[in-house]
């Protein structure tokens, strides 16, 4: 096993859109900025799998929207728990980052000269903008934003590590002063010396076994934030989006086309949303999905455990201008069948306005971080968010900048930092082999599968303390298996590492939502 040091000035950890827009900010300072990634940048995590919709207020359209009033929709969308500083930033510099994104090649849906607004829950004013996807692919949409920013990156020289999974944060004295990556391909350690670290690694969707998100979005960045000594928010706050395919592959239908007339229909017909919400089919995620979930649960869903959405009360125009994703894939129907997933953790590693986590040296953004949504996140509010405070994490992090230099650590002191954080490391003798050992390579997926279902089960739309507390219960049984798992292989490694992060973060937010019911 080789271990390999390597000296930046700015880190970056995810290759999302917010980190490859904190990393063309960074560059912009004439620092030199290092992004790992832990698939390929661009290409991988949650952004490359998004619908596209972003929030603004753009002048010139729908003229009765304002700031001020997509700063109180936010709020009053995560039930005004939302650091009201941070909703201020989004709604003031939304604008700003649109047109930020038009100029590193992102295209926008136009109507006529300027872009194509639509409504969506929770925004009392259309103000929904919708990137234009480069792949035929309803999966993967998201290349629109992600591809232009990775060229913008690596075209100013950002150094782009891709494949490799970082599994621990170092500090030195108190500050964040570089990270711990593991390769994914070869058996290589790295030891990423740098002034300031950008963590944009996103959310936990891979905590559970019903989700939206991507497999390698397993909690990462709330589990390196909180060992290295950062604070959490709002971790008990977890969004189910509404209105997921129940038949595979699982696609996310937009909430938007129910601003333009669509229902949500029970296995009996009804529209029930009435039922649940004085705005009915316009209510919030949180609502509607605890609404689908309810009715499901009551025996009035379909068949195979969902609802539908009803598209037939909107134009045929409207559908093929506006949502021509959905359009295909209903392939002359006029209605589809759904139900909640897990799909974005509304809180995370508290930050300042400047982005700053609690523990100096370490800036956070994208859905790493916690703060601006509160209890619930309305609809396009996520990558705006990625690119307003992307932009400002990476722009702090290198006017912060001031030029530390640190030294170099042996192989020695990597076991003894590992096992330090997470116990059962064995050493460098391990195997290079990338495989893990044949005694353990069928435990580690069940040991992962059944950490997804209890999340799913006891930590879903809704929760008792009995079951938080049983969920505890399993995530300690879980570590104590994974503490005597035999780790022989460097392919041991890399499971070992990730499940003891998806561990952390499960815990995190658990012990959350048990502060919040008591």
């Amino acid at each position: 096993m080789l271990i390999r040091q390597i000296t930046t000035d700015i880190l970056i950890i995810g290759g999302g859109l917010a980190g490859l827009s904190a990393a063309v900010e960074a560059a912009g300072t004439g620092h030199k900025v290092t992004l790992v990634s832990k698939g390929k940048a661009g290409r991988s995590g949650n952004t490359v799998i998004t619908q596209n919709n972003m929030s603004v207020v753009w002048d010139g359209l729908r003229t009765d929207d304002s700031v001020e009033r997509y700063i109180e929709d936010t709020m009053a969308g995560g039930a005004n728990l939302n650091d009201r500083a941070l909703v201020q930033i989004l709604a003031s510099e939304a604008a700003e980052a649109i047109s930020w994104l038009m100029e590193q090649g992102v295209e926008f849906q136009k109507d006529k000269d300027d872009l194509l607004i639509k409504g969506s829950p929770g925004h009392s004013r259309f103000r929904t903008v919708r990137a234009v996807g480069v792949s035929k692919s309803n999966r993967t949409l998201g290349l629109g934003l992600s591809v232009p920013l990775a060229d913008r990156a690596k075209g100013l020289g950002v150094e782009l590590m891709e494949n490799v999974i970082i599994v621990s944060l170092l500090v030195d004295i108190g500050r964040v002063c570089g990270a711990i990556g593991l390769d994914k391909k070869e058996a290589i350690v790295y030891i990423l010396h740098a002034d300031s670290v950008v963590l944009a690694g996103g959310g936990a969707g891979g905590l559970f076994e019903l989700t939206t998100n991507t497999s390698d979005v397993c909690g990462d960045s709330f589990a390196l934030g909180y060992l290295a000594g950062a604070t959490t928010r709002d971790m008990e706050f977890i969004q189910f989006h509404p209105t997921v395919t129940v038949a595979t592959p699982r696609l996310v239908i937009s909430t938007a086309p129910f601003a333009d007339g669509a229902v949500l229909r029970n296995g009996l017909g009804e529209a029930y949303m009435g039922r649940y919400s004085h705005q009915a089919d316009m209510a919030n995620r949180d609502v509607m999905a605890r609404a689908n979930f309810e009715e499901i649960l009551r025996g009035r869903g379909t068949d195979r455990g969902g609802v539908y959405v009803d598209f037939s009360n909107v134009a045929q125009e409207v559908m093929i201008k506006n949502y021509p994703d959905i359009w295909t894939v209903l392939q002359g129907a006029t209605k589809i069948e759904v139900a909640p997933a897990q799909h974005f953790i509304n809180g995370g590693i508290a930050i300042d306005p400047k982005c700053r986590s609690s523990i100096p040296g370490l800036w956070v953004c994208g859905e790493a971080a916690g703060g601006v949504h509160g209890a619930n996140r309305l609809a396009g509010n996520a990558l705006t968010e990625a690119v307003v405070f992307g932009r400002r994490a990476g722009r702090w992090a290198g006017t912060e900048s001031e030029g530390r230099k640190m030294g170099t650590w042996s192989g020695r002191f990597i076991g003894e930092f590992l096992e330090a954080k997470f116990g059962g490391w064995s050493g460098p003798e391990l195997s290079p082999n990338l495989s893990p050992n044949l005694e353990a390579a069928a435990s580690w997926k069940e040991v992962k599968l059944d950490l997804k279902r209890s999340m799913g089960l006891h930590l879903g739309v809704i929760r008792s303390d009995k079951g938080l507390q049983q969920a505890k219960a399993d995530l300690m049984s879980i570590e104590e298996r994974l503490n005597l798992m035999p780790l022989r292989t460097y392919g041991d490694l890399l499971h070992y590492c990730e499940q003891k992060m998806m561990v952390i973060a499960a815990n995190l937010m658990v012990d959350a939502a048990l502060q919040r019911c008591n």
